[in-house]
Formats: structure tokens, sequence, C-alpha cells
């Protein structure tokens, strides 16, 4: 048996249109019922943990290769070599008879009942699983590790066995960690992608490395997606000072701006407060957009403070100007961030259409994210259900 919400439930909630309902994600959230008479899944007496992933992990070796086993403080656990299915949908999802490429991953973890620390909970063992999967990633070069359907589904979901003779217990779980709470598609979009693709409009970079920091912070990675924010804003604003140079070629401002580009010193923060000031354009630090942070120029400049800081360290650190000392980034300051770089967007898109600029998918987009939910290395939303045991 599966427990969902009906699909008009969920489309109040992705709308955003229930105020008694707090939305939390992007797809149906679901979680299996155990069945009343678990089996035995192993030969030791503890907890097994499956992780069901929705992507591969591509491993052409058939040979039994031996567990990991990880001591993190009092949490001892084994990792088992992950098993990877190529899957079928249950449903027809076409009037021909080709199915869509799904796969599914295992990764299946072991807690002896000698463990320092037991029983424990899926919780408490995913995010060492999370650090053995980015590092799957980077060893293997399997880059679709982690992000394959980042946000629209399950983080992971499973089973976690418990072996205690003469009883066996199962209870199933899902994990839908952090996430970034979108829209659906709207029509006037919709519209939207013909005259784009019809004129062979290019994707703004800008934008699609936007969704890259988007997808970065649900898959769990807050390093990747400061650079991708940091890196989307500066094209974004770049493009925008290029086009009004181009118009104005003879205008004492264009003149400064390309010398400060020819010699280098074009900082983000001076182009942001000083040049687009020059080429008078609306003051970013009074532009208000409707239920945006007021002072998003100001974090724009602090994520790009953090930006400089993880693209050439690769740590997200900033010198706090109070203590005087560098300090972590935290989930407010990333959240923030993600809004602040769509105020820009709407500021840029409304100084093009002022200038007379073309500008790229009109509506606006700034209402699409909802919410950002969870914290940076918390596990975000989780869901079990009870055990069910039987005698073995």
């Amino acid at each position: 048996m599966t427990a969902e919400l009906t699909r008009e439930e969920f489309l109040r909630i992705a709308r955003g249109d229930d105020p008694h309902r707090k939305a939390f994600w992007n797809g149906l959230p679901r979680i299996t019922t155990p069945p009343r008479s678990p089996i035995r899944p192993m030969q030791d007496e503890g907890q097994l943990f499956e992780f069901l992933l929705p992507y591969p992990i591509n491993i052409f070796d058939d040979a039994e290769w031996p567990a990991l086993s990880i001591q993190r403080d009092e949490i001892h656990v084994h990792l088992l070599k992950p098993i990877s299915l190529q899957v079928s949908p249950t449903e027809p999802v076409s009037a021909g008879n080709e199915a869509p490429d799904l796969f599914s991953t295992n990764f299946r973890t072991l807690v002896l009942r000698t463990a320092p620390r037991y029983p424990i909970k899926h919780a408490d063992v995913f995010p060492i699983v999370r650090e053995a999967l980015q590092w799957i990633r980077v060893l293997s070069r399997q880059y679709w590790i982690g992000t394959g359907t980042a946000g629209i589904a399950a983080a992971y979901r499973g089973s976690a066995f418990r072996v205690e003779p003469p009883a066996v217990a199962q209870m199933n779980y899902a994990g839908y960690g952090q996430t970034v709470q979108v829209r659906a598609l709207k029509l006037d979009s919709w519209h939207q992608v013909r005259s784009c693709v019809e004129a062979q409009i290019p994707v703004p970079p800008a934008e699609s490395i936007f969704c890259d920091g988007l997808s970065s912070f649900v898959s769990g990675d807050p390093v990747r997606s400061v650079i991708e924010l940091g890196i989307s804003a500066e094209i974004e604003l770049t493009n925008l000072l290029d086009d009004v140079a181009a118009i104005r070629p003879t205008a004492a401002a264009t003149t400064d701006y390309l010398d400060l580009k020819r010699k280098h010193r074009d900082r983000f923060h001076t182009k942001l407060l000083q040049v687009s000031k020059a080429f008078g354009l609306d003051d970013p630090t009074s532009y208000g957009v409707p239920n945006m942070q007021s002072n998003w120029a100001e974090l724009l400049q602090k994520l790009y403070g953090f930006r400089n800081k993880a693209a050439h360290e690769g740590r997200c650190l900033v010198k706090d100007k109070t203590s005087q000392t560098t300090r972590p980034l935290n989930t407010g300051e990333l959240q923030s961030f993600v809004f602040a770089v769509e105020a820009m967007f709407n500021w840029a898109r409304q100084q093009r259409r002022t200038l007379g600029l073309a500008t790229v998918a009109t509506p606006r987009r700034d209402d699409q994210i909802v919410s950002i939910i969870g914290a940076i290395g918390e596990g975000g939303i989780n869901m079990d259900t009870s055990e069910a045991c039987a005698t073995i």
C-alpha cells in the first residue's frame, strides 16, 4: 500500500495556494507500507539499510567486493558494493511500445549489532553514504551521481531491516533532503518556448548556470552552488553592461567601462554599483522587486566574496567584518543569495525594457521559486513507516 497526496492536493501545494499546508517538495511524496511478515535479508545480526537511489553507478565487475568499514565517532558502518539495474516503468508512458531509460541503485549499508551505537536511524547513516557517493562521483567521473533527479525525486528511499533472532523487523523510509520548491510550468511560459525555439534564441547562459546552482544546492554541494550562483550573476551583469555600451559607443561612460575591462579592473561591485550608475541605469541599491529582499545588491556583493573564496580555494569562507576572522557560509546566506540573483535578473530585464534592448523570455520568473527548505549538511525532510515484525 502506498500513501500519497491526491493530484488536486499536490497542485494546491505546488502553486502555494493552500495556506494550511506547507509546501516541501516538487513531486508527490509517497512511502510504501512494509509487508506484514518481513524476510531475513542477511545472516549477520544487526541492521541493513537499503538506500535506493534514482540513478546508476556503473560497475562492470560481477565479482564480490569487500565491504568498506567506516568508523565515524560512535557510528560504525559497512558499505556494501552498490547494485545498479535498469528498470521499467510499471505504467505505460507512450502510445508506442518503447520505454524511457530508468535506473536504480541499491547502496546497502550494514550496522552490526555489536557496533558502539546500535540501533541507529537511516538519517544518521545517510550522511556517510552521501559522502561516499560524492567520492565515487569524483573518482569515477560519473558526473550524474547525486544529481540525476535532484529536486524532483526523493534523494533516497529504501528499507531498514533489523535482525535480532528470533525476530526480524522491517521499516521503510524516504529522505527528501534539502530542496528548492518551485511552481509548475505555466501556460504563458509554454507558449514562449515556441517563440524562443522558432527564433533560434540561445538559452541565456546566466540563467542556465543559475539552474545549475539550484541543482548543486539540492544535491548537497554548497561550494559548487556558490560558484555557479556567483558566475550566473556576473555573466548577467556583464552582458547587460556590454549591450548598453554597444548602443552608446561614443558615451563617456562607455569609454570608461571599456578602459576598466582592458585593464582587468572591472570588478563585480564596481560594475554593479558604479558602472551601472554611470550608464544611467536604475540604482540597484534602491530598486525594489516584489517579494524579494530590498538589500539584494548588498547580498550579491557578499555572494561574490564567497564565490571568490570558493573558486580559488574550494571553501565557502569569508572574512567576518565584526570579528575580523573567517567564517563558513551559513544556510540563511545561501538561501538569500538565490533570491538575490533572481532579483538581479528582474532588475536587468527592466533595464533592457527601458532601453529597448532585446529581452529573452519576458514574463517574470522570479516568482517561480516558492521556498528553499533544509539547511546545509542537514538531511532535510524524512518520512518513516512503523516497523513490521516477524519470527525467524
